[in-house]
């Protein structure tokens, strides 16, 4: 009976070893797997599977237009407000040249009235000496005034005419310089007219004044006269351009 019962017993203790031996066999290869240098967790198939997913995708780089070909609306609008600021200076500067030259060709149209009065027998030779001085001393400045103004003008390259894609607004006002801008031709014409017998009078009395001569004196009136017979023409275009000048304010 002792015998036996070490027969029943003897099975057990060769399984259990048997078992924890094939525990740690199995442990140790997950382990070593799981560790293995090279070996992530998302495996190659991953890696393949997200470059499939890319190379599916589709691409955007025919169908998108380029910013040369479509330019944006903050674009357009910067193009328009800098044109019309180009345009409202080149009109300002052409205000400006007819302001001075005005203010020359009346004064030359004064110089020439004296003249005219003193042949009517309205003035006396103190009254005449006075007129002529009065407006001869102006001369320069008004010369060197329209000159510079005209400068300005000459050298801006504003232009008033429609810019694609202007809004409303832009586009009015652009509209309103246009027609102001060709309005003052006439009268920048006429002025320039004027403003040119104005300067070759104006050289007349300087050199006169520098270089007195009474033998001349016969030579010189006559010069003079037929600068006063001819300065109706340009004046009279001047008087009419300015009086037809109508145009909006830009």
């Amino acid at each position: 009976m002792v015998q036996a019962r070490r027969a029943k017993v003897r099975p057990v203790r060769v399984i259990i070893p048997l078992a924890v031996a094939a525990a740690l066999l199995i442990g140790g290869a997950f382990a070593a797997w799981r560790f293995w240098p090279n070996t992530t967790t998302a495996g190659p198939q991953a890696e393949s599977s997200t470059m499939a997913v890319e190379s599916q995708a589709p691409s955007t780089a025919e169908s998108s237009p380029s910013p040369s070909e479509t330019p944006s609306t903050d674009a357009v609008s910067a193009a328009a407000a800098e044109a019309l600021e180009a345009c409202q200076a080149k009109v300002r500067a052409a205000d400006d040249v007819l302001k001075q030259g005005k203010t020359g060709v009346l004064h030359w149209i004064d110089h020439v009235r004296v003249q005219t009065d003193d042949l009517a027998g309205k003035l006396t030779t103190k009254e005449r000496k006075a007129g002529f001085a009065k407006t001869r001393v102006k001369g320069p400045g008004d010369l060197r005034r329209y000159n510079d103004a005209l400068s300005v003008y000459e050298d801006l390259e504003g232009s008033c005419g429609k810019v694609e894609g202007a809004d409303s607004a832009v586009a009015a006002t652009l509209k309103k310089c246009n027609e102001r801008s060709k309005a003052q031709e006439p009268v920048l014409k006429a002025t320039a007219g004027g403003m040119k017998d104005w300067k070759a009078h104006i050289k007349f009395m300087q050199f006169n004044k520098e270089h007195p001569d009474p033998d001349a004196a016969g030579a010189r009136q006559s010069a003079w006269m037929k600068q006063y017979r001819g300065a109706p023409k340009n004046i009279n275009a001047f008087k009419k351009a300015t009086k037809n000048f109508d145009a909006p304010s830009c």
